[in-house]
């Protein structure tokens, strides 16, 4: 490997991991080659694949598919119901005299 991927192993790492930036991305903010920061990553074992990153990319999508279920009805029924479960939770709880 190149004297600059040495250098640079720290930050290639921290901000592929940390700051969730693509190889492309790490090389272009560090002045480094792709070639060379991607080889760096899957010699590590960090590197994902093509087929793990879009797996992962389609259960992030799936997952705010599922957030985004709920309708507007759904929404507000929720927010109307929370103050009656309040207040029958209060009631039910033991009450402690002093």
């Amino acid at each position: 490997m190149s004297a600059a991927i040495d250098i640079n192993a720290e930050l290639i790492e921290h901000y592929y991991t940390n700051e969730h930036l693509s190889g492309d991305q790490v090389a272009a903010k560090l002045g480094l080659s792709q070639y060379q920061v991607k080889k760096y990553l899957s010699q590590k074992g960090l590197a994902r694949t093509r087929k793990e990153a879009t797996s992962k990319a389609a259960r992030t999508l799936r997952q705010k598919a599922a957030n985004n279920a709920l309708s507007a009805y759904d929404i507000q029924e929720l927010r109307e119901c929370r103050a009656s479960t309040l207040a029958l939770s209060i009631m039910h709880k033991p009450q402690q005299w002093v």
